[in-house]
């Protein structure tokens, strides 16, 4: 613990906010910080309550009573009543919680990574045709959207879905049918064969 002397107020404060997670309020300090000063024999009087306020706020920059190094800061706001240690004075266990949570509330995205897929090819004018025959609209809710310049919203959906042969095959353009991307999203929601058309329908009509 840097530069500070073991026995003191400011040691034994440390402790107890290190024990509380970090940050507490004086209310969850005090029976705290009664329990380790008895249980090394130390005083616990009448002003031990004062004595660990006073010894907090000489110790946060945002009070008043600022004086000497700054441990402390103030949480919710000076007044409030809940404070916390700077990281500098943190255990090893709450700087490595403290990090999680940084980690969560900040995740690294945008990394460039190399793979290999395999994948079936599909026939894009056998997909082309199917959306002309439906007129470009989902088979079980209807939904039709264009975009403009003849472009629409539109999937196509494998009823025998091609990531499941073992080998290349014949499609005919009736193993194929218009799905609007939240039915095709519903009819592969669970591993295995997709739902069928009647299936996702029902669960549509459950909304």
């Amino acid at each position: 613990m840097q530069n500070v002397k073991s026995g003191t107020w400011l040691h034994d404060l440390i402790e107890v906010y290190n024990d509380l997670g970090g940050q507490a309020s004086y209310l969850e300090v005090y029976p705290k910080a009664k329990l380790r000063r008895e249980g090394r024999g130390a005083s616990w009087t009448k002003e031990a309550k004062a004595s660990i306020r006073r010894t907090v706020e000489d110790h946060a920059e945002s009070s008043a009573n600022f004086r000497g190094t700054p441990v402390f800061y103030s949480v919710n706001g000076h007044g409030r009543g809940v404070w916390g240690l700077l990281p500098e004075y943190l255990s090893t266990k709450q700087n490595d919680n403290a990090r999680q949570e940084q980690a969560y509330l900040e995740g690294l995205e945008g990394i460039l990574q190399e793979k290999l897929y395999l994948r079936r090819s599909r026939d894009p004018r056998l997909v082309e045709n199917r959306k002309e025959r439906d007129n470009y609209t989902c088979r079980v809710c209807a939904f039709r959207l264009e975009v403009g310049d003849g472009k629409f919203v539109i999937d196509v959906h494998h009823l025998h879905p091609l990531g499941s042969l073992k080998s290349v095959v014949i499609t005919s353009i009736e193993d194929l049918v218009c799905l609007c991307p939240n039915c095709h999203r519903i009819a592969h929601f669970k591993q295995g064969a997709p739902l069928s058309l009647d299936e996702i329908s029902a669960l549509r009509k459950r909304q």
